[in-house]
């Protein structure tokens, strides 16, 4: 299917017209987008940082947003509790940390952290109700090993029986050594965990001023003597992803002046020397006044903003000026045109169409990347994708018109025969090459070797992701997450919510609980052989204890939860448990129960990932007991697993989105189709290069590379556009299309590059993995444009076009495969 002349035509009329408009009403056109830019901007005033880091990877209708809701109902919470770990170790690798020297440092931190949590409110609540108990089981062990100097007679390691209870020591220590034979305990790291409410202004304050404190203080080795520490909580990761990003800020503005510094280079080689900071303030506060409308518009919208944000306004200039360079070329090559409107008319016409093409792949990609799941993504797409639009939008009407209105009748460019003929002889050789067998060859040699390593670098790509990569990497929070590891790999909580109990005194109902008990211990990665922390079995033996003497007069023993309100008083009525006595028959009725799963190995997220995804199952199988898996961080678990076959479905929709634009302008179905593989094959590329440079299959990459998808086409769109225009054998349009392109190609992708240049310093992992992406699509972009494409291009259409056998604009209508070739 060929696209016929007066379509062709059609677009070049478009063109045309806005042209002639633009002429006409220069001023109008800049004053109207003044004011637009205005309106926009003016919902700043509504800005909303979101302070919670788990909204940034997990929208509230998810099944971990459900999950959380069902914790917080059965804790009685209305917003998820502020939580915080501190990880301590002997300095000494001979030492323990149940050593009395160690255990006061230890408690100097813990009185600390337990005095802001245990704020009162003004009625009379704790901060951590109903989690206030978390650390006892430390506590108990502490007092009896200093008591006995490390060594007691009374327990087992990990359950240590206490008051008839067994209490659970896992969750506290790694590196244990105990020994039976003598009893004595010691270890050389320990984990105290504190959760606040922080409902309250002075509940939020104190907790706070804690963390604050001790944060500072664990950045300092020598705070103690006998042991180390380091501390995690809520806000100071926070705190941390907001240093990454005014960090990256900072940096960044470096790129900003080596991106002005290029661009006044290049204006002043096209255009005279008084309007050249007049082009170039408008080349680099277009893109800049769009970013700022399109922050504003998101703010009308009631969206919140993310972090990550902050590359935007850097990204959209990188990508904005590309345009700037095209049109002032364009604008330069016809300075022939002696009439203004006319020349602006002729530049529109010849350029409007490549513009248009990669502006709306761009804009289609970030827009399709606001539907991934993650919410700071997500927005950061929506963002960039509104500014994109308004750039492109405002390129018109503000930058052409300037343009236009800058045009100086009195400079001259140099005459065309007395340029540097150097760069025309090697272009025209470099034309020979790659329409030559030699060229073809050498095609087809990179393409083996480029595909060899990129596929080894997408086998061996890891799908997994660490909180670590959303702080800095000299945050002293990486160094938390890191020593929380051989906890997790040796005793990893899971809890899980049963909202319907079975009823213990139904014996098909219990052991169908037990039987579900027992496929969730079989899960890989969980501790099985009844290891799961459950009140059950303990409150069993109370019951049967205390009907010991209607067994002991024969009675087979039924259990029931008849004995259960003495039982949690006798236990301090820890929120194991939620039951109510019922009055008309005096019998005491479970409403839900908590349960812990142990994991072990689960330091690696994706393996928790799994684990996590088959309980899910398992328990929605099970529904007749309601039950519902929580972990804190399943917001972002939840996605680890998908991202493989979201980013090759997000790359599918975006590819194709790309070929039915491209489609639109270059309506010739081998046309698209080479296109179209092109921008695949810099993708596969992209990724490939990424896991060879040490990037990990997860969210951030997901996002980076459907962005990368829609700079992709930047480089193939503006050279086969020009390709179908030009007249002549496939080596004369080859040299047509590199002449018009090749230039403003490399300074497009040499302004991108030096915008995000200072990124690879940022020690902030999705920051850096962004850099890197642009790094990698300019660099295969542009050798895939100027190199890879043309080889193709001129294999593919070997016939000469003549001025005769095309319509005097435009040639696109011809075709990409000649019949007659070889």
């Amino acid at each position: 299917m060929l696209l016929q002349p007066t379509a062709q035509m059609g677009w070049d009329s478009i063109s045309a017209i806005v042209a002639r408009l633009l002429a006409a009403y220069p001023v109008s056109s800049i004053l109207l987008s003044i004011l637009s830019i205005l309106a926009l901007s003016a919902g700043l005033v509504n800005i909303r940082l979101e302070p919670d880091i788990r909204k940034s990877f997990s929208p509230e209708d998810s099944d971990a947003g459900y999950e959380t809701r069902v914790w917080l109902e059965y804790y009685g919470l209305k917003i998820y509790p502020e939580r915080a770990f501190c990880i301590f170790t002997a300095k000494s690798e001979n030492a323990s940390i149940l050593q009395e020297e160690a255990l006061k440092d230890i408690y100097a931190v813990d009185n600390r952290l337990s005095a802001a949590v245990g704020f009162r409110d003004g009625d009379g609540r704790r901060n951590c109700d109903p989690l206030c108990d978390l650390n006892s089981p430390f506590h108990l062990l502490a007092n009896q090993t200093r008591k006995n100097n490390g060594t007691t007679s009374v327990f087992t390691y990990p359950d240590m029986p206490y008051s008839g209870l067994d209490i659970f020591l896992g969750l506290h220590f790694s590196n244990v050594d105990f020994k039976p034979p003598t009893h004595r305990i010691s270890s050389r790291s320990l984990v105290l965990w504190y959760f606040s409410r922080s409902d309250t202004p002075e509940g939020k304050l104190a907790f706070k001023d804690a963390i604050d404190e001790l944060f500072e203080l664990s950045k300092n080795s020598s705070a103690f003597d006998h042991v180390q520490f380091t501390i995690f909580s809520d806000q100071v990761a926070n705190r941390e992803m907001i240093r990454g990003a005014i960090e990256a800020t900072t940096l960044m503005t470096i790129g900003f002046f080596l991106l002005l510094t290029q661009v006044i280079i290049v204006i002043k080689r096209l255009s005279s020397i008084k309007m050249t900071i007049y082009l170039v303030a408008t080349s680099l506060l277009t893109p800049m006044a769009a970013t700022i409308a399109s922050f504003g518009a998101i703010c009308w919208m009631g969206f919140p903003s993310f972090s990550i944000q902050c590359v935007t306004p850097f990204l959209v200039l990188g990508i904005g000026v590309d345009d700037a360079f095209i049109l002032l070329h364009r604008w330069k090559h016809h300075i022939a045109i002696t009439d203004a409107p006319r020349r602006l008319e002729q530049v529109i016409v010849d350029v409007g169409p490549s513009i248009t093409i990669t502006s709306l792949t761009n804009i289609i990609a970030f827009g399709i990347g606001f539907f991934t799941p993650t919410p700071q993504m997500s927005l950061f797409c929506l963002t960039a994708s509104l500014a994109l639009l308004l750039d492109y939008i405002f390129t018109y009407t503000i930058l052409a018109p300037i343009v236009f209105l800058c045009n100086d009748p009195t400079y001259q460019s140099i005459p065309k025969d007395e340029t540097i003929s150097k760069a025309d002889t090697w272009l025209a050789k470099y034309s020979s090459f790659v329409c030559s067998l030699k060229g073809r060859i050498t095609c087809i040699f990179v393409l083996l070797a480029m595909y060899g390593l990129t596929t080894y670098g997408v086998v061996t790509m890891r799908t997994t992701f660490e909180p670590a990569k959303a702080f800095p990497s000299n945050s002293k929070l990486v160094d938390s997450l890191s020593n929380i590891k051989p906890v997790f790999n040796t005793y990893f909580p899971i809890t899980v919510i049963v909202n319907k109990p079975p009823n213990i005194e139904n014996e098909i109902e219990y052991d169908s609980f037990y039987n579900m008990m027992n496929r969730l211990e079989k899960v890989p990665g969980i501790r099985g052989d009844n290891r799961s922390l459950i009140f059950l079995p303990q409150y069993e033996k109370y019951d049967k204890l205390a009907n010991s003497f209607s067994i002991l007069l024969g009675e087979k023993y039924h259990p029931s939860f008849d004995n259960l309100p003495t039982w949690m008083d006798a236990i301090g009525n820890p929120p194991l448990v939620k039951y109510h006595v019922r009055e008309e028959d005096n019998k005491t009725e479970v409403t839900s129960f908590r349960l812990t799963l142990l994991g072990k190995g689960m330091s690696e997220w994706a393996e928790r990932a799994r684990a996590m995804n088959h309980i899910r199952t398992i328990l929605h199988e099970e529904k007749q007991f309601n039950a519902t898996l929580f972990d804190c961080d399943s917001a972002i678990l939840s996605i680890i697993l998908t991202v493989g076959t979201d980013l090759i479905g997000s790359i599918a929709v975006t590819v194709v989105c790309m070929a039915i634009v491209c489609f639109v302008f270059i309506a010739n179905f081998n046309a698209v189709a080479v296109i179209t593989s092109i921008i695949a094959s810099i993708c596969y590329v992209l990724v490939g290069g990424l896991s060879l440079w040490g990037a990990d299959l997860d969210p951030v990459i997901q996002v980076d590379v459907l962005l990368a998808t829609g700079f992709s086409v930047d480089y193939t769109a503006h050279v086969a556009y020009n390709y179908f225009r030009a007249r002549g054998t496939p080596q004369e349009r080859v040299y047509s299309s590199l002449a018009e392109m090749a230039m403003p190609m490399c300074e497009a992708g040499l302004s991108t590059f030096l915008c995000m240049l200072p990124l690879i310093f940022v020690p902030t992992y999705a920051i850096v993995c962004f850099a890197k992406t642009v790094f990698l699509v300019v660099a295969i972009g542009l050798l895939h444009g100027l190199f890879i494409l043309p080889v193709v291009l001129a294999l593919f259409s070997r016939k000469s076009i003549d001025e005769k056998d095309a319509p005097a604009i435009g040639a696109a209508d011809q075709p990409l495969v000649d019949k007659n070739a070889v």
